[in-house]
């Protein structure tokens, strides 16, 4: 990610990734962090 880039956003987020993957596409990387977005908030909802 270029500086310029890094210096717009709000904040970033790390994928921890086992194996010789390096990195994700856009999309994929979203479908993550939205699961697990929707998994956090229904273990809250749940208790």
């Amino acid at each position: 990610m270029s500086r310029l880039t890094k210096e717009n956003c709000d904040f970033s987020v790390k994928i921890p990734m086992n194996g010789k993957i390096s990195s994700l596409n856009a999309s994929v990387s979203a479908g993550i962090v939205i699961y697990e977005a929707v998994k956090s908030r229904s273990k809250l909802n749940n208790k």
